[in-house]
């Protein structure tokens, strides 16, 4: 089976190329470019800092350089080369996959360049008093971090998991079911932040109890902590059977329950992974970052298998 990676990274768009953080996609249009020469003036009217009107944190400056201009991701100092098509529109052919990246700028009626927009037509605003995020690692103890350890669950409802553990002083995010680890560290006693890269933020929320109950990851993704689950004995056997790939009819693989885990047997290679319930429904392998989960058809039985999040198995009847 594939394994594909799942990064949280990439969705925060931190180290994409510039095309990619930006959430672009270029509509479909002529590949074609035609390059004008433009004054030393023309090219300088553009320069400014902008704001993302997704994220107030995301920047992007522009500044002219001989017969284009320089694009720079303020975040994570990424550049990108334009070539000007027009006084307002700037491209680069290499930067995004398929057809040309395309930056449009507006004038205000002014005659200032205002705004920009490019690919999903997010409207870019002018800014004149950008500030560099500056964030700064609060003094702490391994013991100060431990009560934001746990497994936490997106609230969007998707089988997807973040792991939160101490290391070293640091806070460490696990993700599954790949997991891939990044060191977080914290700016107050609720909020912390990637050393490198800044644009990245997880603050915490208390329940009434003063426990720690849910993460917002960069301003919007909201994930709820999961209470240690503990089946009764017996209970993981409505997950026992043979279960077909959905993709290739000649692979199977064999669920059984061992104790309060499961076991999945590879048919095609008789190799078997030992998981632990995380949920009524999910199930995984820390040291092989492998994940199973079990979703019910609508008569309310588990009848289909998602292993490691992509690959679907439906169970075989009796």
């Amino acid at each position: 089976m594939k394994r594909t990676c799942i990064v949280i990274i990439v969705s925060f768009c931190l180290s994409l190329n510039f095309s990619a953080c930006l959430f672009a996609q270029e509509p479909n249009r002529s590949a074609e470019t035609v390059v004008v020469k433009l004054t030393a003036a023309q090219l300088k009217a553009v320069e400014g800092v902008f704001q993302s009107p997704r994220n107030p944190d995301m920047y992007i400056q522009f500044t002219a350089a001989e017969d284009a201009i320089v694009g720079k991701l303020l975040w994570n100092n990424n550049q990108v080369r334009l070539t000007p098509e027009s006084d307002l529109t700037f491209f680069n052919k290499d930067a995004n996959e398929g057809s040309p990246l395309r930056v449009n700028f507006k004038r205000d009626s002014a005659g200032v360049m205002a705004q920009f927009t490019m690919g999903n037509n997010d409207v870019w605003k002018k800014v004149n008093n950008y500030k560099p995020i500056v964030k700064v690692e609060m003094a702490h103890t391994p013991e100060q971090l431990k009560p934001f350890e746990g497994l936490f669950q997106a609230q969007n409802g998707q089988q997807r998991f973040i792991q939160l553990y101490e290391k070293g002083n640091q806070l460490i995010l696990k993700e599954h079911p790949d997991g891939n680890e990044i060191a977080l560290v914290p700016e107050s006693e609720l909020s912390f932040f990637i050393k490198n890269q800044l644009l990245f933020s997880l603050s915490f929320s208390k329940d009434k109890d003063g426990n720690i109950a849910q993460a917002l990851m960069n301003k919007r993704d909201i994930w709820n902590r999961v209470p240690p689950y503990h089946p009764a004995t017996g209970q993981l056997k409505i997950f026992d059977g043979k279960y077909q790939s959905k993709d290739d009819g000649d692979n199977y693989v064999q669920v059984i329950t061992r104790g309060n885990n499961l076991v999945l047997k590879q048919l095609w290679d008789r190799k078997e992974i030992m998981l632990t319930p995380i949920t009524e429904n999910y199930f995984y392998n820390d040291k092989e970052s492998y994940s199973l989960a079990f979703q019910k058809d609508k008569e309310g039985n588990y009848a289909q298998l998602k292993v490691l999040g992509i690959d679907v198995f439906m169970k075989v009847k009796d």
